[in-house]
């Protein structure tokens, strides 16, 4: 594919060049009436598709002959013609159209003057969204919409990020008109995106869209453009910040070291010479070990025969950077090259994108490949025809998660900090024999627990490819002047196939060898028909209207198996190899809807308008006899600034909208559904369901009402748009126990009821404007609230998620509080907040504590972003900066690097001056102070270990509070002038340099109680990986952020 590339970039260069010599150059500077010059103008030579855009000075250059018409135009300008003569130079000077104004891409595609819409809505353009080439545009999204909050994904894997807007993340996304996962959307080939924030917004899009929309707008060539353009990324990422180690003790269980006793009747007669080594504990898979003092010791690898170390000692030593020296220098590239050729009555523009990569994690790599054709053209007077086609194909090699039990909960919750990464890389296969750190001793070199890290990445793999398909076919028809019809088919097919292996030789940890292959399909197919009407009445009256049909069908497959027993033939990983009957899951589910929708909106003298809404649809996953829901909004706004004469203020507009949207329940939620398992025998395998089935549940109803202020002051150079939301969802579907009589533990009802409000702010201007530099700045804010007011009678409290098993800690909802508190174990304190410990004397103990009590909310206070685009006549210099104030969650990494002794806080001085791992007898230990349970004063010592095994699951211990201010995106780029492109075969070359994940530049860095200050360790704004849930309440072993920085070439020609 890249030597394809090359030829065709090769012949694409050719062409141009030979092509550049038949016309001569003309150049000059487009302005406005003011003399101020306006980048982005477009010049086009008329009747071809011959045209270029000025550059930040307003300089143009384009080829052209005498006697050809120049078309000079610029949004929100009134365009001009000027003939080509026998001068090589054309300045121009464009006026101010004041009849045209901001439009945006609304519910369903349809276009709407921003004006006049009475719901919130915020539109990013994508340039905007992809200054420095994110390839997740959710990641690039952030901070850049109020009340849009980006849950990341760990930046030093693939796992995607998460959006919660309004609090919400069952989000509809949509690509120009087609619905489609958040994973498809090609960054290179966005245009614009609109982001419809409330129910009222998003109506018409029916019950799926009720908690908002995002949708993104292509790129397509526009009428006179022709070009090629090719961009380019090579990007370089780096470990950023690791958690905090101590480097002072070693592995093990106590500070003792072992020595070698030789055995005769057993060891082999040379292994006298080991006799009275030191011998640290292998086995340990903590660092509660000896004192690392530099004495003389046998490593594990010094029992591997052949190598060097065999039989020798070495320092017992730390390695401070052992976990960093695991990762490496990830490297992504990325080409997009497009073709966009538009006329008067056709339209054809075709990216792709290639990109391949590998990340900080050894031996993990993707690559993924984009296609994306956007094409229209009148076929007469009346008739559009327009169709648009998307491909995404995309292979992983070892995809690295976080959690529980992965790559980084080795390394920072069991783990020695003596470890020297680069032997363990380089010996942990020798002679066909793998060998691990954790050996169970030095006579078994069979690990305890723990594989090596390199054996685990490179020997047990997995792999999966996916592709996706999407695309639409439609007619446009002009029925009579102010009527048209439209028709549209859509369908998106997702596919993938994952296998992996379970990988197994000599001194391994598993035995037994596995292989597991899964496969999941999905499509969608719609089918969409309406009638536009749009006209004025009167002079200052109009009217539009829009009557439609749609039909949609969604199905959805999946099958899982594993081999068991282990394989047959070794090494031969398919699963006919399987020792026993494999191990097989299937599921399959299917949905169909059926709607009928109708918008007028009314105008009155540009000043006042009315929307309202009205949606039927009929749904196959509610009872046959009750499966229509009707979904309606009515908003309006009022542009005050027509009536009032205000100084200073060029726009002002309230709005207000009100909404009603039922909800579907989920498929097969209202009827009995049997699992499908392994055969046993010859006989199928079907499982009874739990839950009992509801015939009547329905999905619940949302209301939502809300206002909204908008102002532009300074002659637009500052904008302020406010909005105040109030959200209610009543009748939600929850479950409740049932009679053990019935054969099942529960059933599903409707009766919950939650209730939200929030605030969202957004403050945009440029502070300076001048010939030469232009400083665009924008401020957003939002604040969230969901408070539980009914679940079920005699129910005050729903569990949300309960994922750890080894403590009480669950995710709840209670009744009249916030949605999403956090109970589990806490410490007891008394009436003057004394800490209340066991013990007694000065044998202080561990923290009593008091179960299923209220820890916090996973929730943010509020969220926000700045964005700051600079521009200084060639230069460009974009920041982006996104913080949230607030929000839990519990972090399984703190809490087991404490228990194994790795954590930094466990070892270092105590109060008194000496090593808090000495003997408390010797002054050694942590200083506890409060109080027993008698009420008598409690102050003394603790060992590290006591302390940390002991209070391990008091879960407040291990709340961490999510609040950070992150500098997100750095862009430095330069864009050549016209005359130093002229004699290329280029229209426009820019450079620039970028980086994101940058830096943390607030967090919180106190624990909060009598441990004092904290080294920050994990990245907060990176929770991405769901280990508990969707909810994003804890992480299990969150691997390192990563640092990037690149080079972007962009060229047009």
């Amino acid at each position: 594919m890249k030597t394809n590339l090359l030829k065709f970039l090769t012949l694409s260069f050719m062409i141009m060049f030979q092509w550049s010599f038949a016309q001569k150059s003309v150049s000059g500077t487009v302005t406005d009436n003011s003399g101020v010059p306006l980048p982005g103008a477009t010049v086009q030579v008329v009747g071809t598709s011959n045209g270029v855009t000025t550059d930040f000075d307003g300089v143009y250059s384009i080829t052209a002959n005498e006697g050809d018409v120049l078309s000079f135009s610029f949004t929100g300008m009134t365009s001009q013609n000027v003939t080509v003569g026998a001068s090589a130079s054309i300045n121009v000077s464009l006026s101010s159209d004041t009849a045209l104004e901001e439009v945006v891409v609304t519910a369903l595609g349809i276009t709407r003057e921003a004006k006049s819409l009475g719901y919130a809505q915020q539109a990013v353009s994508g340039d905007a969204l992809t200054k420095t080439k994110e390839l997740d545009f959710r990641t690039a999204l952030a901070g850049k919409v109020a009340g849009v909050q980006v849950i990341s994904g760990t930046s030093s894997t693939y796992e995607p990020s998460a959006i919660r807007l309004r609090g919400e993340t069952d989000i509809l996304y949509v690509v120009d008109g087609i619905k489609v996962a958040s994973t498809d959307i090609n960054t290179d080939n966005i245009d614009n995106i609109t982001v419809l924030k409330g129910a009222a917004a998003t109506a018409l899009y029916g019950s799926e869209a009720k908690s908002g929309v995002i949708i993104i707008t292509s790129k397509k060539a526009k009428a006179g453009e022709s070009y090629i353009s090719v961009d380019h990324n090579t990007v370089i990422s780096n470990i950023s910040r690791l958690h905090p180690y101590q480097n002072e003790y070693g592995g093990g269980y106590s500070q003792t070291m072992g020595t070698f006793t030789y055995d005769p009747a057993t060891d082999p007669a040379s292994w006298a010479a080991f006799n009275g080594q030191n011998i640290p504990y292998y086995a340990a898979d903590e660092s509660w070990g000896p004192a690392l003092d530099g004495r003389q010791a046998r490593h594990w690898d010094s029992w591997i025969p052949g190598l060097p170390e065999y039989g020798q000692t070495r320092g017992w030593s730390p390695n401070p950077n052992n976990i960093k020296n695991f990762f490496e220098t990830g490297m992504m590239s990325s080409t997009s090259l497009s073709f966009a050729k538009g006329g008067e009555d056709f339209s054809f523009r075709t990216t792709a994108r290639a990109t391949n990569g590998t990340l900080p994690v050894p031996n993990a790599g993707r690559d993924t490949y984009d296609v994306n054709i956007n094409t229209s053209l009148n076929a007469t007077d009346k008739l559009t025809v327009y169709a648009s086609l998307n491909a995404k194909i995309q292979a992983t090699d070892n995809y690295v998660s976080s959690g529980y039990g992965s790559l980084q909960s080795n390394f920072s919750q069991w783990w020695q900090r003596q470890l020297d990464m680069d032997r363990l890389r380089d010996n942990y296969h020798v002679n066909g024999v793998f060998y691990t750190w954790n050996r169970r001793s030095a006579r078994n070199a069979r690990p305890q627990y723990w594989d090596a890290p390199h054996y685990e990445q490179y020997q047990n793999t997995n792999n999966n490819k996916n592709s996706t398909y999407s695309g639409n076919f439609g007619l446009n028809y002009d029925i009579m002047d102010g009527l048209s019809a439209n028709v549209e088919v859509k369908r998106r097919a997702y596919n993938q196939n994952s296998w992996g292996r379970g990988y197994i030789g000599p001194n391994t940890l598993s035995q037994q060898a596995s292989f597991s292959e899964g496969s999941y399909f999905s499509e969608s197919n719609e089918f969409a028909a309406r009638l536009n009407y749009d006209t004025k009445i009167t002079s200052n009256f109009d009217v539009s209207a829009i009557l439609g049909y749609g039909t949609g069908q969604n199905i959805s497959s999946s099958t899982n198996a594993s081999t068991s027993g282990g394989l047959a033939i070794p090494d031969f990983y398919i699963l006919s190899n399987s020792v026993d009957k494999p191990n097989y899951s299937t599921s399959k589910s299917s949905n169909k809807r059926v709607s009928a929708y109708g918008l007028v909106s009314l105008g009155y003298d540009s000043m006042l308008y009315l929307d309202g809404s009205y949606r039927l649809d009929w749904g196959s996953t509610a009872a046959a006899d009750a499966n229509r829901i009707e979904t309606f909004s009515l908003s309006g706004s009022f542009i005050w600034n027509k009536l009032l004469d205000v100084d200073g203020i060029t726009f002002g507009k309230l709005r207000a909208g009100y909404s009603e949207a039922p909800i579907f329940p989920g498929t097969y939620q209202t009827s009995p559904v049997y699992g499908s398992g392994t055969a046993y025998g010859s006989l199928a395998s079907l499982a009874v369901p739990n839950t009992l089935a509801n015939p009547n549940l329905t999905g619940g109803m949302r209301t939502e009402m809300e206002y909204g202020l908008e102002v532009k002051i300074l002659n637009n150079r500052l904008g302020i748009d406010l909005t105040y939301f109030e959200r209610e969802d009543s009748n939600l579907p929850v479950s409740i126990s049932s009679a053990g009589s019935t054969g099942y533990t529960g059933l599903s009802v409707n009766s919950k009821m939650t209730s939200s409000a929030g605030i969202e702010a957004m403050i945009s201007g440029t502070p300076i404007l001048t010939d030469d530099l232009r400083w665009d700045l924008s401020f957003n804010f939002a604040t969230v609230k969901k408070t539980v007011d009914f679940i079920y009678d005699g129910i005050e409290r729903n569990i949300l998620n309960s994922w750890l098993s080894w403590s009480s800690l669950d995710l709840q909802e209670i009744v009249g509080e916030e949605w999403g508190m956090l109970y589990g174990r806490k410490r007891m304190q008394d009436e003057n907040g004394n800490w209340v410990f066991y013990g007694s004397g000065e044998n202080v103990g561990t923290h009593r504590y008091e179960n299923n009590q209220l820890l916090g909310n996973i929730m943010p206070n509020f969220t926000g972003g700045i964005n700051s685009n600079l521009v200084y006549k060639n230069w460009d210099l974009a920041v982006n900066i996104d913080f949230q104030d607030g929000g839990l969650y519990h972090s399984v990494t703190d809490m087991f690097s404490m228990a194994a002794g790795l954590h930094e806080w466990t070892a270092g001085l105590n109060d008194k001056g000496y090593p808090k791992r000495d003997p408390v007898s010797s002054g050694g230990g942590i200083h506890q102070v409060g109080v027993y349970a008698d009420g008598t004063v409690a102050d003394g010592y603790i060992a590290p270990d006591s302390w940390a095994w002991g209070n391990w699951t008091r879960d407040d211990l291990w709340l961490v509070d999510a609040s950070f201010v992150k500098l997100r995106q750095v862009r430095l780029g330069y864009t050549f002038d016209a005359d130093q492109v002229a004699k290329t075969p280029f229209s426009s070359i820019s450079l620039a340099v970028i980086g994101t994940n940058l830096a943390i530049l607030s967090e919180t860095t106190d624990w909060g109680d009598y441990r004092g200050e904290k080294t920050p360790g994990l990245d907060p704004s990176e929770l991405g990986a769901g280990w508990s849930g969707g909810d994003f309440a804890s992480e299990g072993g969150q691997l390192p952020s990563a640092r990037s920085f690149g080079l972007n070439l962009s060229m047009k020609f």
